[in-house]
């Protein structure tokens, strides 16, 4: 019932983002004829200023026009490639011509038949004494040498001379292009570093379709369009995104809610088979408690009714005292450093131990279980340093290591015990040839109260922490621990201890059987 109502919320949500997606497509070509409106006014006013302040000279300044090039010199106009001054005397007139940075300069054909072109007009207004307001005018006739012009007037208004600037297309295209581009950076267009920008007769189309919105330029280039784009996306694809985004949240938020309802549903399942392992681990270790306790008690009364006489019966029966009192001790140290590692109140004691000799009396305090068994050890010993260790939680993890070997042997009665250094790390190997662990089981084996998924381990009973404190206790050394097994095929456990920086591996070695 939960199902429905979310889906109709979420066949509403979906209705909502396409609604906006169509929204976001209008702000987003909005936004960006908004910027191309700004640049295109940027322009306008970055030209017309400084032509204005360029071209503005006085009837005094004209009387000579070969020495007007400071003024130019000192007033720089986008794109110019040469500038000029006109003094009318009648029916005669002075020229002067001057490069972009005020030199004077000698023109080429084409400008100068541009420069008469658009002069002859004001030269004519002076020969018949008409009055004329100095403002800029333009004269594109000849596309190739645009003239920005200004004429110059005396204290009537009467023409007496012209000044102008000599557009080239190239360097007219580059400039705008710069002054557009810095306008777009301006702070008052967040996200305008993604607009591109462009001048020109011709807009190719874009890959993508992401098309340059355009618009006529309002002075001089009138014939050109200033354009914009984005340059990460179109309109189109902005929307997208973010339906595809907004979706996406709407979707992730959906299976959140029922990820949660999985959640609970999986937290109930956990709980449920936790209680079932507490219940199985009391049951085994009330059983592993037992054993050992019923075969201390029939021992005792044994040797207590004086039924036992010969020295070698006293030594055995003792021995199998001894050894249930060892195996009785484990399970209450395992319990016991079970409870301290959940509380994290588990402490360690390190000291500079003799690890083949520690590996040598452990295995050797094995040695009646393994006899009981039928099973045999093999003990190699290469050359190892002295290791700063916690002995105490070191053997016990060989133990622990030692009755799983016990506990599950089949096949080959035989368990091998290694310790060797190789290049910077003492490992200590546990090998069986019992019924291995298949490999889906592996990393599970460290669980607290985990046991293998099979009959003839459940025919074993255990507690299920041995393999837990073993990968604490070795992790707490800054070790790992390393497991090769296969089922049928027997397990091999690695404890893996890093050697100080320092230490040198002698070259003896021992064996022991």
């Amino acid at each position: 019932m939960v199902l429905i109502p979310l889906g109709a919320l979420l066949v509403l949500q979906v209705r909502f983002l396409r609604s906006m997606e169509q929204k976001t497509i209008s702000a987003e070509k909005n936004w960006l004829r908004n910027s191309l409106e700004m640049v295109t006014q940027e322009l306008e006013s970055r030209y017309r200023a400084d032509s204005e302040a360029a071209l503005t000279v006085t009837e005094a300044q004209i009387a000579d026009v070969t020495n007007i090039g400071s003024q130019f010199a000192k007033h720089h106009v986008p794109g110019a490639r040469a500038f000029f001054s006109m003094r009318f005397k009648h029916d005669m007139y002075d020229a002067g011509f001057f490069d972009a940075h005020g030199q004077e300069r000698h023109p080429s054909h084409a400008e100068a038949d541009a420069v008469k072109m658009a002069t002859v007009s004001w030269h004519v207004a002076h020969k018949w004494n008409r009055v004329a307001e100095p403002l800029l005018y333009v004269d594109v006739r000849d596309p190739k040498n645009r003239i920005i012009l200004r004429p110059v007037v005396d204290a009537w208004w009467h023409v007496v001379g012209v000044t102008g600037v000599i557009l080239d297309e190239s360097l007219s295209k580059a400039a705008m292009t710069t002054i557009g581009t810095k306008a777009l950076k301006a702070p008052r267009l967040p996200n305008s570093n993604v607009i591109a920008m462009r001048v020109g007769e011709r807009f190719p189309r874009a890959i993508g379709g992401r098309d340059f919105i355009t618009q006529p330029l309002g002075f001089v280039f009138t014939n050109w369009r200033a354009g914009v784009r984005d340059l990460c996306a179109s309109p189109e694809e902005v929307a997208a995104t973010g339906f595809r985004s907004n979706m996406m949240w709407t979707g992730g938020a959906f299976i959140v809610l029922l990820g949660a309802v999985g959640l609970a549903v999986g937290a109930v399942a956990r709980q449920s088979r936790l209680s079932q392992m507490k219940s199985d681990f009391v049951s085994n270790v009330s059983h592993e408690l037992r054993t050992p306790l019923s075969s201390i008690r029939v021992f005792g009364e044994y040797m207590r009714l004086g039924r036992v006489e010969k020295p070698e019966k006293i030594r055995e029966y003792g021995e199998y005292i001894e050894a249930e009192s060892r195996r009785l001790t484990q399970l209450i140290n395992n319990i016991l450093d079970f409870s301290k590692i959940e509380s994290a109140e588990k402490k360690y004691h390190f000291c500079s131990t003799d690890v083949v000799e520690l590996v040598e009396q452990t295995v050797a305090a094995f040695e009646v279980p393994l006899r009981d068994h039928g099973l045999s050890v093999a003990f190699h010993a290469g050359p190892v340093p002295m290791l700063n260790i916690d002995k105490d939680a070191i053997a016990q993890v060989l133990v622990n290591l030692l009755d799983n070997a016990v506990k599950y042997s089949n096949g080959r009665k035989e368990v091998e015990v290694s310790v060797e250094a190789v290049g910077a790390e003492v490992r200590i190997k546990v090998r069986d040839h019992g019924i291995g662990i298949p490999a889906a089981e592996q990393k599970k084996i460290y669980e607290k109260f985990y046991r293998v998924g099979s009959t003839l381990v459940h025919d074993v009973k255990g507690s299920g922490l041995g393999l837990s404190i073993v990968m604490h206790v070795v992790k707490a050394h800054g070790g790992r621990v390393e497991l090769v097994s296969a089922p049928g095929e027997g397990s091999t456990f690695t404890i893996i201890l890093p050697l100080p920086l320092d230490e040198k591996v002698p070259i003896t070695s021992t064996e022991y059987a």
